[in-house]
């Protein structure tokens, strides 16, 4: 079997490699700053699977470039700070400490502060912590945090280097201290999804389902992939997604609708997916599900936002707008002209974030008898 193609991010590529040992896969392909990345995809020759940020494989799923339904989150990555080995650990657990920290190193290793995600936002911390100058002579930039943290196991002196979790953990030579403290912090969210142009475009599917699914949980947690992340929901998911529905409507006191309304759920994904529209599920780290959201695609070409609920726990985290940024990516990626949604007046959080993504209230009342209010986004 030919060797999956991939453009991704350095921050994936020990996972990706971890887990295609694992499952007797070949791979190839470049591994890289995000920019970099994201410029190679665009004008280079077709791969198979594309790694790059959520927002990044967002805006390709959106445009067609990635075939829409296909996007699964690895997890999210913290820009850290390391040393060598074999070097004492510096405090760095505020701003103050990290300071003196990269004061006292003779070397600062991070990668391209133009293309890179860790590169990018330490330029910005040596700002906010207004040191760029007095250590410009001593930074040590490269294409990306692999190559960043390979150099620094080589180096001599005090160096210290900061770039992607990940990519620390999979560097032989280098340890991880902690990530940037409170108020410096960067988490990063990464996403695979499958090429539109892909020649194995079901060699990629799997891949990207093992990649991301139950199987590979401990691999990425090893990895440095933590936090909460995004999936298409499977077969294994349906007991789950009726629990978590159930319990929200239930604490807010709205009826089900199992004959109506709620008969997706029998079968979540052939409700979704199965029809030609999509179906995700929210995983936490233990590898629980914690939210849910649907695009269900209509007989007439139309679309409706459904089931976007999160347990009380994964709530004021982010993950309602993530849910929301995938599911109008997957509706433009279809073609569909304009998505609609009913709701209820008491889910004033979840009304004010479909607001502010632009969606707006429509005269026509809702077919859901727990709603009562209609919105409608137009996605052309």
């Amino acid at each position: 079997m030919a060797a999956l193609r991939f453009v991704s991010a350095g921050a994936a590529q020990g996972l990706v490699g971890a887990v295609a040992r694992e499952a007797g896969a070949a791979v190839e392909g470049s591994f890289g700053a995000v920019g970099a990345m994201l410029e190679k995809l665009r004008a280079g020759p077709a791969c198979d699977v594309v790694i790059l940020t959520h927002a990044q494989v967002a805006a390709l799923t959106g445009e067609g470039a990635v075939i829409p339904g296909t996007a699964a989150d690895l997890g999210v990555v913290a820009t850290s700070i390391a040393v060598r080995t074999a070097d004492p650990a510096p405090r760095v657990e505020d701003p103050e400490s990290l300071r003196a920290a990269l004061l006292a190193a003779d070397a600062i290793y991070f990668p391209d502060p133009a293309k890179a995600t860790a590169g990018i936002h330490f330029a910005k911390v040596l700002d906010s912590l207004a040191i760029r100058d007095a250590v410009a002579p001593r930074v040590r930039n490269f294409p990306n945090g692999a190559t960043s943290m390979r150099e620094m196991a080589g180096a001599h002196g005090r160096p210290i280097g900061c770039t992607q979790a990940t990519e620390i953990l999979a560097t032989p030579g280098v340890k991880l201290v902690a990530p940037l403290p409170r108020g410096l912090a960067l988490d990063t969210v990464y996403t695979a999804a499958v090429d539109a142009r892909a020649a194995n475009a079901s060699a990629a599917r799997h891949f990207v389902a093992r990649l991301t699914g139950a199987i590979s949980l401990a691999a990425r947690s090893n990895a440095g992939f933590r936090g909460y992340a995004i999936r298409p929901a499977t077969a294994e998911d349906a007991v789950p997604i009726r629990h978590l529905v159930r319990s929200v409507l239930d604490e807010y006191g709205l009826a089900p609708d199992p004959s109506g309304i709620d008969r997706d759920l029998e079968d979540p994904v052939a409700s979704y997916a199965g029809r030609g529209g999509q179906l995700d599920a929210v995983i936490d780290e233990s590898g629980r599900l914690v939210g849910c959201c649907g695009v269900m695609r209509h007989g007439d070409g139309s679309c409706e936002l459904r089931k976007m609920y999160l347990a009380q726990d994964a709530r004021g985290r982010g993950l309602g707008k993530r849910l929301l940024e995938r599911a109008l990516a997957f509706a433009r990626g279809r073609g569909f002209p304009r998505i609609e949604l009913e709701t209820a007046a008491v889910l004033a959080t979840a009304i004010a974030m479909y607001e502010a993504a632009g969606f707006r209230a429509l005269e026509r009342p809702p077919c859901a008898s727990r709603c009562d209010r209609t919105y409608a986004l137009d996605l052309a």
